[in-house]
């Protein structure tokens, strides 16, 4: 009889957390990792000129599409003082003018201007689970394997670019990257936490 009991209140016990799990499932969706792919790491200054190289393009392509701006000239406004967005500027000037385009030292009345910012996303570093470290092996191993993969970091940037005339977007184009965690100084100042004060800034995003 005593053992009947318990199996009774351990049936009942079953029954009320599907019950409870039911309710719940119907208001909260269930979290679940995206499928598997992969985000580039900016390790060197070549990694910039292909980024440079992305955008001028997309500015081409997006110029093609617009018959009435294709000869117009473009100007691309002037960077602060981070050492990306500086080295940022010359390698895109350098890339639209490779590709044919006209581009503007100063900036002409129907002039297409192009302007860009940098934004950086500081993730919890616990956010890959409660065995990073088994996660960086695994790519260790993948590393060896292929030469193709590398660490996640906890710092991640968004490089905007936009591409303006008449006060209206004609292009606007957002790219993601992790970067190294000591590498951030780069990108954005560290006074520049202000998202008035200047055109970079960073996100801090926790657990």
């Amino acid at each position: 009889m005593k053992r009947r009991r318990i199996v009774l209140f351990a049936g009942l016990l079953s029954l009320l957390a599907l019950v409870a799990a039911g309710c719940t499932s119907t208001s909260i969706p269930v979290a679940k990792n995206p499928p598997l792919y992969s985000q580039e790491k900016l390790r060197a200054v070549d990694h910039w000129d292909n980024i440079a190289d992305l955008v001028a393009t997309r500015v081409q392509k997006s110029l093609e599409d617009r018959p009435d701006l294709i000869n117009k000239p473009l100007y691309v406004r002037p960077p602060s003082d981070r050492p990306f967005i500086m080295v940022f500027y010359s390698l895109l000037r350098t890339r639209l003018v490779s590709k044919g385009m006209q581009v503007s030292e100063i900036c002409e009345p129907d002039s297409l201007i192009i302007e860009y910012n940098v934004q950086t996303v500081l993730f919890d570093e616990w956010r890959s689970g409660w065995l990073p470290s088994l996660s960086s092996m695994g790519i260790g191993v993948l590393n060896a394997v292929t030469g193709k993969y590398t660490t996640a970091s906890d710092h991640e940037i968004i490089v905007n670019t936009s591409m303006l005339h008449n006060n209206r977007y004609v292009m606007h184009l957002s790219n993601i990257y992790y970067i190294n965690d000591d590498d951030w100084p780069l990108y954005i100042s560290p006074e520049s936490f202000d998202p008035k004060a200047a055109t970079t800034r960073t996100v801090r995003i926790s657990r």
